[in-house]
């Protein structure tokens, strides 16, 4: 075997080394909670297989699910389920103390994708914010939740101290943001008018949150769910979240069966979360139902607070004047789905149409399959039919705030919101509503500029339509209460909303950490 054969090469020795300075950065952060700095400067000229050693043993004798559980997932990067939490722990109790070490490595077995990130950097933030803005900060798509998120987290992001995160898929794991990514996020509207990039960070960054917040602004991916319930029940940290609705378990039969999986997972960190702000009083009814049937688990639950959404045009959809003319508008915004009662719309527009009334019908919002295999073919009669129906998707704002300027009036005969944001943002540019008269929606149109009507009623949808379509005066009389409604902004709700989810905790203001031995 020739010299150069049998030596590795000094990549490979470069590697080798980039993964222990990587290894012993992660063993000083845990470090840096369990000893004072002399003891530590001294694992570090020793190297990190005796620092890993002495972490161990360390973790293993203090017997804290706080420490274990930021111990095992800086040294693993990798957040653990329930289920491999409670393993860990009670291993290392049972073990004597030489074989803490071999816990430790047998966990980082487990969970080879994290551990097999060698060379990434870790980062355990104490008494922090850490929001998981993963989905907008990876996607485009900026309606409704996705909507709500960037117009809160942004103004956070301007006016307190945040950590804004994502996951790291392949290891589960929070992790800094890109520059691309948190433009996404706190600056939409210029991140929109971009090429599209993925974005990915160059280098991962592991975020490990210690006696902070952890705040859930949307339900997480069903892979998260574990992970995170764990994070709730064991870390110490506080998880905070977002309440949206309980339309996949209140109304199952709306939406497709793999939501309602996702959300029955979500539940499972509700349950140990510290609160729940959510967007109207009608969700707070839905969680604040889960919570008072925790106690048949021994658990108390959160605290729910209803923290209504504003009735403002986000920034970037702000504009002046009215639409051009031509066939009134009757405009209908949402994602096309049963609960969203389009079908009724549309059976409604059959009748004043032959009744002899002439106006168009607009549809702007995503589609699921329901959409495809129901609403499509509908539409397409009606099309073929020469009716006036168009249906918009992939709308940008542009498109989105030019058919608010443009319409009569918005149709929003929902069946089941968590808050109905198009009511929201219709009100706030003058637009009358035409919507349902139970839930969220009628909380919003407690202020006027709304028509409220059973959604479970073609005659009572028909009618209100009717009216609409027939009486400029109800119109203009509509309009002026939009424009009067009270004036409540983003930067309110954000400030609100704030208030709700972080004010009541003290982990932000503690700077104590574990005695060091």
């Amino acid at each position: 075997m020739s010299e150069r054969s049998a030596s590795p090469s000094a990549s490979a020795v470069a590697a080798r080394a980039e993964r222990t300075e990587a290894m012993l950065q992660r063993l000083e952060q845990i470090g840096a909670l369990l000893f004072d700095e002399e003891r530590r400067a001294s694992l570090r000229r020793r190297g990190a297989g005796r620092y890993l050693d002495d972490v161990a043993r360390e973790i293993r004798f203090r017997q804290d699910d706080e420490l274990t559980w930021v111990a095992l997932v800086s040294f693993t990067a990798a957040y653990p389920t329930s289920e491999l939490f409670d393993w860990f722990r009670r291993a290392l109790e049972l073990a004597p103390e030489e074989s803490a070490l071999r816990i430790f490595l047998e966990a980082g077995s487990r969970t080879a994708t994290g551990f097999a990130d060698l060379d990434a950097r870790v980062e355990v933030v104490t008494g922090a914010v850490v929001v998981d803005v993963d989905f907008p900060a990876r996607h485009s798509h900026n309606t409704g939740v996705q909507r709500v998120v960037r117009q809160t987290v942004s103004r956070w992001d301007a006016e307190q101290e945040i950590v804004p995160v994502a996951w790291v898929h392949g290891s589960m794991s929070f992790r800094r943001l890109s520059t691309i990514e948190h433009e996404r996020v706190v600056d939409w509207s210029s991140s929109a008018r971009r090429e599209w990039e993925h974005g990915d960070p160059e280098r991962t960054e592991f975020v490990v949150p210690y006696r902070s917040v952890v705040v859930i602004p949307s339900v997480p991916d069903y892979n998260q769910c574990g992970p995170l319930s764990a994070l709730a029940e064991y870390s110490g940290n506080e998880v905070v979240v977002l309440g949206h609705d309980a339309i996949p378990v209140v109304s199952a039969d709306t939406v497709p069966p793999e939501e309602t999986v996702r959300f029955v997972n979500f539940l499972s960190v509700v349950k140990h979360s510290e609160r729940v702000a959510t967007v109207s009083a009608a969700a707070a009814l839905e969680f604040d139902g889960f919570v008072r049937a925790l106690p048949a688990q021994g658990l108390t639950g959160p605290s729910v607070v209803p923290v209504p959404l504003p009735v403002e045009l986000p920034d970037g959809l702000r504009s002046e004047g009215r639409g051009a003319g031509g066939l009134p508008l009757v405009l209908c915004v949402g994602s096309q789905e049963p609960r969203k009662n389009h079908l009724a719309v549309l059976h409604a527009a059959e009748v004043l149409w032959r009744e002899g009334l002439r106006f168009r019908v607009r549809f702007i919002g995503g589609a699921n399959p329901w959409a495809h295999q129901v609403f499509d073919p509908r539409v397409r009669e009606l099309v073929a039919a020469g009716r006036p129906v168009e249906v918009l998707r992939g709308a940008d704002d542009d498109v989105l705030v030019a058919s608010y300027r443009e319409a009569l009036f918005l149709g929003f005969p929902s069946l089941h919101e968590g808050y109905g944001l198009p009511v929201a943002e219709a009100l706030a540019i003058g637009l009358p509503v035409l919507t349902s008269r139970y839930g969220s929606t009628a909380q919003i149109a407690e202020h006027g500029g709304c028509i409220l009507i059973d959604p479970e009623s073609d005659e009572e949808i028909t009618d209100g339509m009717r009216r609409l379509l027939t009486s400029p005066e109800l119109v203009e009389t509509l309009r002026q209460e939009a424009a009067a409604r009270p004036e409540r902004t983003w930067d309110d709700y954000a400030r609100e909303l704030w208030a709700a989810l972080i004010g009541p905790s003290a982990l932000i203001q503690q700077e104590e950490t574990p005695r060091a031995l």
